[in-house]
């Protein structure tokens, strides 16, 4: 193992700077678990199975045992909101969450998907399917939701790199980050004549740190091409590991530190009720330390209807499985 850790040392010094190798050195002797800064922790918390309780019921519980006091929700857009190019979007759903999002806790909105009938180009606003989408979905909620002071900012798009998504394919993202660029200067524009106080915050793409160096390419043509006249906080989701992905000569942590924005960690997880806690006390801290900009984290998620071995949930439906590890250290008050 010695002389291993010797062999990839010294690859690893060929390209890198010497902060680089000492930190090399570090991940290979090992990454430590450390406290969890609680203050910066928040949520994802879409509140769309009655079964985890009452809309209410799931914002108080984050709020008053877990202590957590931000939530990222979802708008999405789709058949059910908008049947048809001509209907009028129906709001029920998301006015419940909007009007249950209790004291003390702020929100941030992803705005994301597209309808069906979206896929007809027949439909779309000057032939632009990323107008249509700010101006039939991002304008309308930004509007609706104005006065809304636990809604604290908007979110426009989620992982636009990702190709499985046909709603990247829709809206000529998956390819084109200068396209998703575009989408977020007319949202950006839109909210702040609309609602001026609101923070807009840019889609996140798959983790940043896997799928090397694809992901990361993505994000630097995003800011290569305008994105961050378009923003007031940078977005990016973070899942798996691969440190050795963020402290190389150019990479994740190289280009954050470089952007000089605050940066939010929209979504961060593990799978399986016992491993969350160590993956947030190991993988958090670190990001932290070396990004200096990443104010907020979002444990991507407060609950999810899937087995305890494989669940991202904080809660989950498995009988004596029901709560992660990471949900009993926050409700009992651990550092």
């Amino acid at each position: 193992m010695k002389k291993l850790a010797i062999i990839l040392i010294t690859a690893f010094s060929v390209a890198c700077n010497s902060s680089d190798v000492k930190d090399a050195i570090d991940l290979i002797e090992g990454v430590p678990r450390k406290d969890i800064d609680r203050s910066i922790v928040g949520v994802n918390a879409f509140v769309n199975d009655a079964r985890f309780g009452s809309i209410d019921g799931q914002f108080n519980e984050i709020r008053d045992t877990l202590g957590i006091h931000f939530v990222r929700i979802l708008f999405a857009w789709n058949d059910a909101v908008q049947p048809g190019p001509g209907s009028t979007p129906n709001f029920s759903f998301y006015d419940d969450i909007a009007a249950s999002l209790p004291p003390g806790v702020d929100a941030i909105v992803v705005l994301t998907g597209v309808p069906g009938w979206m896929g007809d180009p027949a439909n779309w606003i000057g032939g632009d399917p990323r107008a249509t989408f700010v101006s039939r979905w991002v304008e309308p909620v930004v509007s609706r939701y104005a006065s809304n002071g636990r809604i604290i900012g908007y979110q426009i798009w989620n992982e636009p790199n990702m190709a499985a998504n046909p709603d990247n394919i829709t809206l000529g993202l998956a390819a084109g980050p200068q396209s998703y660029t575009a989408m977020l200067k007319a949202a950006f524009n839109s909210v702040r004549q609309i609602a001026p106080s609101k923070l807009v915050l840019s889609a996140a793409t798959t983790a940043i740190n896997q799928n090397f160096p694809d992901t990361l390419s993505y994000n630097r043509i995003m800011v290569d091409s305008g994105a961050l006249d378009a923003l007031d906080v940078f977005a990016i989701h973070y899942y798996g590991k691969q440190y050795e992905n963020v402290i190389q000569d150019g990479g994740v942590q190289d280009f954050l530190n470089g952007l000089n924005k605050e940066i939010w960690v929209t979504e961060s997880g593990e799978q399986g009720v016992n491993n969350q806690l160590a993956y947030a006390e190991e993988v958090w801290p670190f990001l932290t330390e070396r990004v200096s900009a990443i104010k907020r984290i979002y444990y991507y998620q407060f609950a999810e209807a899937t087995p305890a071995d494989v669940t991202y949930g904080l809660r989950n439906l498995t009988p004596g499985l029901s709560v992660s590890d990471l949900y009993v250290h926050l409700r009992d008050g651990g550092p």
